[in-house]
């Protein structure tokens, strides 16, 4: 009798192979679902690897907040087409080379705002500043520029923006490290989407 219940308990057990095929089959199906994953990311997102970013997380009291965010590019030559795709909660003005791209005011649900932005982008270096307020302080900026000949995307929101309090840093850029709270989806701005034709300003040249 004693024999016969350690033969059933060691058929009972699972096989090393059957253990690591398991092993394997988890192992995939958690591949499978990353990449679905990471798939449906990039759908939802029209901003790539663009972060979001501010001027501070420090804010002991509700109080507005008006600073600039700048970041530079260097380009071989003008750009044929490019688009600047940008998101700030609340209010934002676009500058590009010190001249005014465009403005407007965002909040969480609303769409990104996308200004054609090729006529004022220059060979070398050109020096892209959102000028963004909150009437409370608590806010984000997402950017993401796309410039024919060097992709979608080629320059977005990160770490390496700089910020500052100084209108000066329109032209001469920011001197200090922003704020990022990461990539979308982030609470309360999910993935902001693409404006639609009726949302586009008339001016616009599509």
């Amino acid at each position: 009798m004693r024999q016969e219940t350690a033969d059933a308990s060691v058929l009972s057990r699972p096989a090393p192979a059957a253990l690591y095929a398991l092993a394997v089959a988890l192992t995939a199906l958690a591949a499978i679902v990353a990449l679905v994953r990471a798939h449906g990311e990039r759908l939802a997102s029209h901003t790539g690897a663009a972060e979001w970013i501010w001027y501070t997380s420090r804010l002991p009291a509700a109080k507005p907040l008006h600073f600039y965010a700048t970041r530079e590019i260097a380009l071989k030559e003008r750009p044929s087409r490019a688009l600047a795709k940008l998101f700030v909660d609340r209010e934002h003005v676009l500058w590009v080379n010190g001249r005014r791209a465009g403005s407007g005011s965002q909040r969480p649900g609303d769409p990104l705002a996308i200004y054609r932005v090729e006529a004022l982008l220059q060979p070398g270096t050109s020096r892209i500043a959102v000028e963004a307020s909150h009437p409370t302080g608590a806010g984000g900026i997402l950017f993401s520029l796309d410039v024919a000949g060097y992709g979608r995307d080629a320059l977005v929101s990160n770490r390496e923006w700089r910020v500052d309090l100084d209108p000066a840093a329109i032209a001469t850029g920011g001197r200090y490290r922003p704020m990022v709270w990461g990539r979308p989806p982030q609470y309360p701005w999910g993935y902001p989407r693409m404006p639609r034709p009726n949302e586009l300003p008339e001016s616009w040249n599509r």
